[in-house]
C-alpha cells in the first residue's frame, strides 16, 4: 500500500494530482493548520499580462484548514469572489481547446455559495480528479480520529492504512523526521514530478500554475 498526503489547496497545481495518481490511497490533510500566504486559499492562472493570483477571502488563521470560514462579504472590483474568479477564468481561457469541458463544470461550482474554504476546495479537487481520470481512493485526515502531530501524524496515517510506502514532496525532507519512518519500516519515496510543457494560450510558458491551466489547454495531460 502506497500512501500520499497533501493539504487541500485551492485550484491545486499538477503535482498535487500527480502525487494522487501514484498513490494507492490519497489523504487530504484537512486538519492541518491554515497558513496565510500558502496555497490553501489561493493559486495562479495565466493571463495575457502573465500569472495572476486568484485568492479566496477568508476569516481567521492559526486554526485547522477545515475550520476556515470564507469572507463572502469581501468584494473584488465590486463582485463576489466567486463571480470575480469565474470571470477571470472565462476571460483568459475562453479560446482554449478544452474550455467547454471544464468551464461548464467549474461554473456549477462557482455559482454556489460556500461557508467554509474546505467545501469549495474539495469540490474543485474532486472535479479535477474526475477529469484527470484518477481512480485513487481519497480520505480526509480529520475522519481518521488521529491525535498526533508533525512526522508522527504521517506515520500514524500510514499505519492506519497498513501502508509500507509513503510518497513525500521534495520539501518534506525539510521538516520530516526520516528516522521515524525507518523505525516503523515505512519506505519514503520522494515525488519526482517533472512539470510537463504544453502549448498555452499566451506565448511565454509558465509552469506550476493551477492545473486548470493544463486542462484548459491540453486536456488530460496526466494520462
Amino acid at each position: 500500500m502506497i500512501i500520499a498526503i497533501h493539504q487541500p489547496n485551492y485550484l491545486p497545481y499538477l503535482g498535487f494530482f500527480d502525487k494522487m495518481l501514484k498513490a494507492d490511497h490519497f489523504i487530504i490533510l484537512d486538519d492541518a493548520q491554515f497558513s496565510k500566504g500558502d496555497f490553501h486559499n489561493r493559486n495562479r492562472i495565466n493571463t495575457i499580462a502573465g500569472p495572476k493570483w486568484l485568492t479566496i477571502p477568508v476569516k481567521g488563521s492559526f486554526i485547522p484548514i477545515k475550520d476556515i470560514v470564507i469572507n463572502n462579504d469581501h468584494l473584488f472590483s465590486g463582485m463576489k469572489w466567486t463571480e470575480y474568479h469565474l470571470k477571470l477564468i472565462k476571460d483568459n481561457y475562453l479560446k482554449t481547446k478544452f474550455f467547454k469541458i471544464l468551464f461548464i463544470r467549474l461554473e456549477e461550482i462557482y455559482k454556489k455559495e460556500y461557508k467554509k474554504l474546505l467545501e469549495v476546495n474539495l469540490a474543485i479537487i474532486f472535479l479535477l480528479k474526475e477529469l484527470f481520470e484518477i481512480k485513487t481512493p481519497v480520505s480526509l485526515s480529520s475522519e481518521l480520529g488521529l491525535k498526533s502531530s508533525a512526522t508522527q501524524r504521517l506515520i500514524d496515517i500510514c499505519n492506519y492504512f497498513s501502508a509500507k510506502t509513503y510518497i513525500s514532496g521534495k520539501s518534506g525532507l525539510d521538516y520530516m523526521d526520516i528516522s521515524l519512518f525507518e523505525k516503523n519500516n515505512i519506505e519514503v519515496l520522494i515525488q519526482d514530478f517533472n512539470h510537463p510543457v504544453y502549448k498555452q494560450r499566451f506565448n511565454h510558458f509558465e509552469k506550476n500554475l493551477s492545473s486548470i491551466d493544463a486542462f484548459f489547454n491540453a486536456g488530460n495531460i496526466l494520462e
